[in-house]
């Protein structure tokens, strides 16, 4: 056989044998990093879990103190009551409560219980205290609800960005008759016993409630607290 043609097979043996151990050995790492990758995937995902228990661990600690904070306060008048709407009656529901200092005047303290409603319930939607007026030896809080600061001045709803009054809470009978109940007993007050508003007249960006205001009829007229 020719001498040439004897290393040429030699070679070609040589390379696969070689190649065969690269390959084993590719297969071998890429076997291990996937090994590490799973690894490390269960690691996060446990850190996940963790981290979301905490979270659980420390809104529950914060509802306890300041449930226990709430009931320490010795004037009961300073406590203000948070309301939402039962989804099936549309009546009124207790959601939380807030502690405002009887230091603050009476529109401040209007102002910090529309701005938690706010927060809470109406997704930092902006409800204004505008003023507190004397209408026939009452006072009656002006309440304007506002749209988001991107949608001042949008007139055609479909136009309007994100959590809207116009879309998401005021329309419907039902999403309008629980805005109404939230905002109408959470302003009122009805059952605090120190001095409050006797009535509260709302707007709709800085005008009359207009047409937006069909499935939320409650909000167009003045209500009173008795």
């Amino acid at each position: 056989m020719n001498s040439r043609f004897l290393k040429f097979i030699c070679l070609i043996v040589l390379l696969s044998i070689s190649l065969s151990g690269c390959s084993n050995s590719l297969k071998d790492k890429n076997n291990s990093l996937k090994k590490e990758l799973a690894d490390i995937k269960g690691i996060n995902s446990g850190l996940e879990r963790t981290i979301e228990d905490l979270k659980n661990e420390l809104e529950e600690e914060k509802h306890k103190n300041s449930t226990i904070k709430l009931a320490s306060v010795k004037n009961k008048n300073n406590i203000y009551t948070i309301y939402t709407a039962n989804i099936d009656t549309y009546k009124k529901e207790e959601a939380s409560l807030v502690y405002i200092p009887g230091s603050m005047d009476l529109q401040q303290k209007i102002t910090v219980i529309a701005d938690v409603l706010s927060e809470g319930y109406f997704d930092n939607l902006p409800i204004k205290v505008e003023k507190i007026q004397e209408v026939n030896d009452k006072k009656i809080a002006v309440i304007n609800l506002e749209e988001s600061t991107e949608n001042q001045g949008v007139k055609d709803d479909v136009k309007l960005k994100g959590k809207t009054w116009a879309v998401h809470y005021l329309q419907g009978s039902a999403g309008g008759s629980m805005t109404s109940t939230a905002l109408i007993e959470t302003l009122l007050q009805r059952e605090h016993n120190g001095e409050w508003i006797d009535g509260v007249r709302f707007l709709y960006n800085n005008a009359p409630c207009d047409d937006h205001f069909q499935h939320a009829a409650a909000l167009m007229q003045v209500n009173y607290r008795n």
